[in-house]
């Protein structure tokens, strides 16, 4: 399994350390991490989700180690930003119901599709990787107010090294 407890309540999932009061996107991660290499900027466009969650889950980044994660990501997502950025044809929305269409082309009709259904781990894997995507699909055609006001908080924090 890729997700361990790790010391002071984080969980590590691949390369993503998320602290225990931000599990919830752990999912999420998951998911950018699968998509990078074949889409880079859905990668990027799960991981901003990503962020605009935790900021929602914990606005004032009190909690043990979310500053840290929150500011680590945001760095992330700055470079990803201009390099994902660059490579895309369409906007975000397009580009992410493009993925996502496909993702559930490829994935989710054929194995309805298909007559041998033995591989419930994989077929649980996919649901819930499609899931994740059509989540963020919805989430992607608008950027909250509360996640405009924890970016300044960040930012505001970086440059005056709170």
């Amino acid at each position: 399994m890729s997700q361990t407890t790790g010391k002071l309540g984080m969980v590590t999932l691949y390369s993503e350390v998320v602290p225990s009061s931000l599990v919830e996107i752990a999912p999420i991660l998951r998911v950018a991490n699968e998509v990078e290499a074949s889409n880079p900027r859905v990668s990027y466009l799960c991981r901003f989700y990503a962020f605009e969650k935790a900021c929602k889950l914990d606005p004032t980044s009190s909690g043990r180690g979310v500053p840290q994660f929150k500011t680590a990501l945001l760095q992330r997502l700055e470079h990803e930003n201009e390099t994902t950025l660059a490579g895309s044809q369409q906007s975000d929305a397009r580009d992410m119901q493009s993925f996502y269409q496909l993702y559930y082309k490829k994935y989710i009709q054929a194995l309805q599709n298909a007559a041998d259904k033995d591989d419930r781990a994989q077929r649980t894997k996919d649901y819930q990787t499609a899931a994740v995507l059509f989540e963020v699909l919805k989430a992607v055609k608008e950027v909250p107010v509360e996640v405009v006001l924890c970016l300044v908080l960040l930012f505001l924090r970086r440059s005056l090294a709170i």
